[in-house]
């Protein structure tokens, strides 16, 4: 019997979340499930060195061939997002999704997303930031810079809640540099230049953290924000 594509995957990338990722996967499940009937989690583990694997492995037992887990040596957030969407590709899912493991992307927004699929072939999170003065500094500088520097206006570039059309955004998935380490802003910076692409953004709660740590420190947003602006010209991404 032929296993039915799922209408969508849910890539979560997970480094050294041993704290809250059991807690987001079950949350998500149960949303999920109320929303469609065939998806799949898709959990990426970028070379954890805690107990996030096997609280992954009994996850997957718990839940079965909905949830699946790939692990892989360390190559940073963003390029493991591009992996997960690159697979969505590569499947035909028609809608993919990126959230984060750490317990901030709230479950609960997920309906209004869902139900706007097909309005839009890109749906972002606005962030009502509740995780810090200094995040919601970093996230209006970068909006800035990029308005600045890149010509285009994005919402929230690097917010971990989005929702793609699989078939509009591929060209852009595939295009995305292998050595670009803020691959999810550079990937919303070339999916705003594309006029053919239609963008939506629905507001969503930002809570604090509940584990690990943010993969681009605050006192290191200066230095890696030269060094993506350095990528984004290298690669023709302005």
């Amino acid at each position: 019997m032929d296993v039915p594509v799922p209408q969508l995957l849910v890539v979560m990338p997970v480094f050294n979340e041993q704290d809250s990722v059991e807690t987001v996967v079950t949350a998500w499940f149960g949303e999920l499930d109320e929303n469609l009937a065939e998806f799949t989690l898709l959990v990426i583990d970028d070379g954890s060195t805690d107990a996030t694997p096997e609280i992954l492995r009994d996850l997957r037992s718990k839940h079965g061939p909905r949830l699946e887990c790939i692990h892989r040596p360390n190559r940073g957030h963003g390029q493991t997002c591009v992996q997960g969407y690159r697979i969505a590709v590569d499947r035909g899912i028609p809608f993919v999704m990126q959230i984060d493991s750490d317990g901030q992307s709230d479950p609960r927004y997920f309906s209004k997303f869902w139900a706007l699929r097909n309005d839009f072939d890109v749906i972002y999170g606005k962030r009502l930031r509740q995780d810090g003065l200094r995040r919601i500094i970093a996230s209006l500088v970068l909006r800035g810079l990029l308005r600045l520097f890149a010509g285009v206006d994005c919402v929230d570039a690097n917010v971990p809640y989005r929702l793609m059309d699989t078939a509009t955004c591929a060209e852009v998935f595939r295009s995305i540099p292998e050595d670009l380490f803020l691959a999810n802003v550079g990937l919303a910076v070339m999916l705003r230049k594309n006029r053919m692409i239609r963008h939506g953004v629905v507001p969503i709660g930002f809570p604090p953290r509940s584990g690990g740590e943010p993969s681009v420190p605050f006192s290191k947003f200066a230095a890696k924000g030269v060094e993506l602006f350095t990528q984004l010209r290298k690669a023709d991404i302005r």
